[in-house]
């Protein structure tokens, strides 16, 4: 089964961001949405990366001045990792198994955003 039938595609709007903008508008956009991330895309639309709950974690507790000053790019996480529609569930829960992951940008082929497919999504937790 693919991720495009176990994860169709979004009925509620995607949040993105650039790796212009600063960081703390990407903690503010993941805490008001509630999502566990939000894919950063570049300015022609295309994913070049994540920034997760855990990026934002990370940061603010290692540095004293937390996300003050950064932009996105210094935050995210710097691999964009991503699957197609035609992905199948165990390929994406293989892949977020070894990389670590819980959100995976789901893309076309030139890196347009799809969506977004979730742990949640994968084990039925949603």
């Amino acid at each position: 089964m693919s991720v495009s039938v176990v994860a169709p595609p979004p009925t509620v709007p995607l949040f993105t961001i650039t790796p212009e903008e600063p960081a703390a508008e990407a903690a503010r956009l993941i805490a008001a949405s509630r999502l566990g991330s939000v894919p950063v895309q570049d300015r022609s639309g295309r994913v070049v990366g994540l920034v997760s709950e855990h990026d934002i974690v990370r940061i603010v507790a290692s540095r004293a001045m937390g996300l003050r000053g950064l932009a996105v790019a210094e935050v995210m996480s710097p691999e964009a990792v991503a699957i197609g529609p035609d992905t199948s569930a165990e390929a994406a829960l293989s892949l977020m198994q070894q990389r670590g992951l819980r959100h995976l940008p789901l893309c076309t082929a030139d890196g347009r955003l799809l969506g977004v497919v979730g742990l949640g999504d994968l084990v039925g937790g949603r």
